[in-house]
């Protein structure tokens, strides 16, 4: 396996006043986002927010016992809690008994839109300050970093796509992006077949904008690049992984590729913190101001979301709690009924 593919970039131009260093960086993650939707980044602003021991500081959370656990668990897992967005879905959420994990809102920086109509906007169940001191502080300072970082990369691709920046800024006006804490059992320990056990769960993402820390010295990572090769994407500490989503291939009309990637076996446990840049729910998604662009029916994002969740196993037969609130017709079909483990 090769990472010579996988393109490093310093991102601190973004964050300055240097219009020709900025406009080189802005050509290099165009040429990324095209090539093989894939990169990994550097030069953050506020390191400190999100190194190792701020990651080491989050995933704290999974020493909680269960009696600590489970006030914090999805209401689908326990019905005496109100939170169904939000929250901790724990190891038999899914089949393969392989994972758990703990999802985070922008409650965690800021008040929410008076939206209780809509339980995308549910606030966050958050443990008890005496069991995990500092951790509402660091997973806050982390949520701000990545929120920052997204902007200024899609700030990046509006410029190489030669649309006004404001097209993807309003959007993420009160958006609901997620963190989430991952924790996964080594593969050869669950009650699986060993065929399953091989796979990478190979996927692409739904949505727009992923951003990726490695912890604990790895992602395990792999990307298939424009031979049908998978390679590994790179894992240095002070790093990011940025990979985009099927939804931002859909909505430039194919300009930016969503790449499929998935996780080698491994036989340790991990931990992963991906961040999924998210738009408010009711931000319209139509087809941008590209010319040639492929015409979709425009569709509210929440109702995107909403629909390709459902059809992970932790939220699987959930899709009747949340109607849509408009026109919806699966943009990235045409297989709009898979699921995923």
């Amino acid at each position: 396996m090769t990472t010579a593919l996988i393109p490093q970039i310093n991102i601190a131009p973004l964050f300055a006043e240097d219009r020709p260093a900025r406009a080189a960086v802005d050509a290099a993650i165009f040429a990324a986002a095209q090539e093989i939707g894939f990169l990994t980044i550097t030069g953050m602003p506020t390191p400190s927010a999100i190194d190792h021991t701020a990651k080491a500081s989050l995933i704290r959370l999974f020493s909680l016992p269960e009696a600590k656990q489970r006030p914090l668990w999805k209401n689908n897992f326990e019905p005496a809690n109100p939170n169904l967005y939000r929250g901790w879905f724990p190891l038999h959420s899914g089949p393969t008994l392989s994972r758990e994990g703990y999802e985070i809102g922008p409650d965690i920086v800021r008040a929410l839109p008076d939206h209780s109509d809509d339980l995308l906007y549910q606030p966050t169940p958050l443990p008890d300050e005496a069991d995990l001191p500092g951790f509402k502080a660091v997973a806050s300072a982390y949520f701000l970093a990545m929120e920052s970082i997204g902007l200024v990369l899609l700030a990046s691709l509006s410029r190489s796509l030669g649309i006004p920046e404001t097209i993807f800024s309003s959007v993420f006006e009160d958006g609901i992006s997620t963190l989430r804490l991952l924790r996964y059992l080594p593969r050869h320990d669950l009650p699986i077949s060993d065929a399953l056990k091989a796979t990478r769960g190979e996927h692409v993402d739904s949505g727009l904008l992923t951003l990726l820390a490695p912890v604990s010295g790895g992602l395990g990572l792999q990307a298939k690049n424009s031979f049908d090769e998978w390679i590994n994407v790179p894992a240095e500490e002070g790093s990011l992984a940025v990979n985009f989503g099927g939804l931002l291939q859909r909505w430039t009309g194919g300009k930016i590729k969503a790449t499929e990637h998935g996780v080698m076996p491994v036989d340790r446990e991990r931990f992963s913190i991906p961040f999924f840049f998210e738009p408010r729910p009711n931000a319209r998604i139509e087809p941008l101001p590209l010319p040639g662009i492929e015409s979709f029916e425009p569709f509210l994002f929440g109702d995107h979301l909403w629909a390709t969740t459902t059809r992970f196993a932790e939220n699987f037969g959930l899709l009747h709690l949340r109607p849509h609130k408009g026109p919806y017709q699966d943009p990235l079909a045409p297989n709009p009924n898979a699921t995923f483990l």
